[in-house]
């Protein structure tokens, strides 16, 4: 389990937690839709990094005779029942809701205290994602955030930085329907907020699924880490040339590679076996994050 990964969703349930709390009490004392919504949002998220904690925990346990290449999916199971959790409970709710309401809006009371709540509820959101951003970092390694999440095998950064996100979105669509509700008495507005933030959420949640399914089944790792383990093979003295590599990701940093190497002419068994051990100690040495490394020699 990451350091940097369970310190970042340790930071988003604190935070989710606290403003869950703080949400259903104003939503209580103001009676808006979006306070509702967002309420139901925060603790669905809470619910989520609890998930991910448990995704964390059964990944690291090590490999059995019953999981052969370990328990690293686990993570990534967590991290689709997340998207789950986020598209029913969160979206769809916050949508029938919002739709409700503006079919039949009910004047919210007492909106200056939703400000308040929003505004410090904004600052925490904001705290969580710098958090989040800054255990991403070193993976991240300059890339853009878009192409990060979609092409880091870490689910739970990646569920955690986009709830963070989604919540910091929310939070504002909330802000800005609670103050037009203030500034014209119009209750409609109170439910206008809660159908963006549905939307908004399911968005996320089909970003998420899509994102952890191609990582379930199986995903490759980015074309350039490919080309490097690759490189690195054929620059191994004893290989003549790498006929097939195989690459899956088995976990978050987890790698599976197999190999199909054609090594060349070798004076005894001994001498190729000294020969496959030297190129997998240069490999795990090189790449830490491979898990499993099968070699197969073959002179075809």
């Amino acid at each position: 389990m990451s350091t940097g990964s369970a310190r970042a969703v340790a930071l988003a349930l604190i935070a989710n937690g606290g403003i869950a709390l703080s949400k259903f009490a104003v939503f209580v004392l103001t009676g808006s839709s979006s306070l509702l919504t967002e309420a139901i949002h925060s603790t669905a998220d809470c619910a989520n990094q609890v998930l991910l904690f448990i995704g964390m925990k059964q990944g690291a346990r090590p490999a059995s005779s019953r999981h052969p290449l370990g328990h690293g999916q686990a993570a990534f199971v967590a991290s689709f029942l997340v998207a789950l959790l986020l598209f029913t409970v969160g979206g769809l709710y916050s949508l029938v809701e919002g739709l409700h309401k503006i079919r039949h809006p009910e004047q919210p009371h007492h909106l200056g205290w939703a400000v308040g709540l929003l505004l410090i509820a904004i600052g925490l959101e904001a705290w969580s994602l710098r958090g989040a951003l800054r255990a991403a970092e070193p993976e991240r390694r300059g890339r853009s955030l878009l192409r990060y999440l979609r092409r880091s095998s870490s689910t739970e950064l990646v569920v955690v930085l986009a709830e963070d996100i989604a919540a910091l979105l929310g939070l504002v669509f909330a802000l800005v329907a609670v103050l037009l509700t203030l500034l014209t008495g119009n209750p409609v507005w109170d439910g206008v907020g809660s159908v963006a933030i549905g939307l908004l959420l399911i968005a996320v949640a089909a970003f998420v699924g899509v994102e952890v399914t191609s990582l379930l089944m199986n995903e490759a790792p980015p074309l350039a880490l490919r080309a490097a383990l690759r490189a690195a093979v054929d620059e191994d003295p004893a290989v003549e040339q790498v006929l097939n590599l195989v690459a899956v990701i088995v976990g978050s940093e987890r790698l599976m590679v197999a190999l199909q190497v054609k090594f060349r002419e070798q004076p005894s068994g001994m001498a190729l076996v000294e020969a496959i051990n030297a190129l997998e100690r240069r490999l795990h040495e090189r790449f830490p994050q491979i898990q499993h490394l099968f070699v197969e020699p073959d002179d075809h």
